[in-house]
């Protein structure tokens, strides 16, 4: 396959076996950008990626697959990192790996980040309601029944030129943020903003994302993450402790630490009492029924 060596714009998306659908690959095929401008990268954590998507991709240029071969619980950050460093692209737009977009969307991201070097650009995301899912999927059905249900998702799609991702060491690789759930969409945001960029919110482009299951699950790992992002927002701090450049990597401070410990044995503390409560229930269950068995026998 023959790839283009400069680039303009790079998309980045991720996976860890869990995507069903690709009907993202399709409607970044069909942009108004030329398609020798962009690059598509699909950064799949574990060791093979679905073959459906590696046969569809296998067919357009510039568009390829990547995987770290890795094993255990999901982590996010290092396939954005991986992404990050495998790009060639001087504007990265990392958007969710199974949202729609319009056929002038990149058009217009790469015109917004020509008029300001330091932009920070997110992409708000629609999402369909379940009650009107279609399993057929049209742009057309999208655009009339998404809705905008978190104005605040940094995840839903990030826009920035590569540098400052690099200047910021990328995203946390942090074991903090391991749990197959992240918010290191808002981690990052946070590190961007710290660093003086100018962060927008685009008034006009949309994001169109399919209902599927699980599309606004709350996470309880968010909080402790948030311990971390909360520090990162009061100091000021810029650089992730474990991201790209080992070099660059270092230990949090002994007393956002000793917050992360203590946030642990609250959440654990909560998990073994609703364990407790549990079997209790079942227990006295049993009771109940051992008490009834004599009198309700024939």
């Amino acid at each position: 396959m023959n790839f283009e060596a400069n680039p303009k714009i790079s998309v980045i998306m991720v996976d860890g076996n869990f995507r069903e659908k690709f009907h993202s690959i399709d409607f970044f095929r069909k942009q108004t950008f030329p398609l020798s401008d962009f690059e598509l990268l699909w950064i799949e954590y574990y060791e093979k990626a679905n073959p459906f998507l590696e046969e569809k991709i296998a067919k357009l240029p510039n568009f390829r697959v990547l995987t770290l071969g890795k094993k255990g619980i999901y982590h996010s950050s290092y396939c954005f990192n991986a992404g990050i460093l495998a790009s060639r692209g001087e504007v990265l737009v990392i958007p969710d790996a199974d949202v729609v977009v319009e056929k002038d969307f990149l058009e217009k991201v790469w015109q917004e980040h020509q008029a300001n070097d330091k932009l920070v650009m997110y992409i708000h995301r629609y999402n369909e309601p379940e009650e009107v899912h279609m399993a057929e999927l049209t742009l057309e059905h999208l655009k009339k029944m998404c809705r905008l249900t978190n104005p605040t998702n940094y995840g839903g799609c990030l826009t920035i030129r590569k540098r400052w991702l690099l200047e910021i060491n990328g995203y946390e690789q942090h074991p903090v943020f391991s749990s197959g759930e992240h918010a290191n969409g808002w981690d990052v945001y946070t590190r961007l903003k710290n660093l003086g960029l100018h962060v927008k919110w685009h008034p006009g482009l949309k994001l169109y994302h399919p209902w599927h299951h699980g599309t606004l699950r709350a996470a309880p790992s968010y909080k402790l993450q948030h311990v971390i992002i909360d520090h990162r927002a009061l100091s000021l701090a810029t650089s992730a402790f474990q991201g790209i450049n080992p070099l660059k990597n270092c230990e949090p401070p002994p007393a956002l630490i000793d917050q992360i410990e203590a946030e642990k044995i609250k959440h654990n503390g909560t998990q073994t009492s609703r364990s407790s409560l549990v079997r209790a229930v079942r227990q006295a269950k049993k009771v109940v029924k051992k008490i009834l068995h004599p009198i309700i026998s024939p």
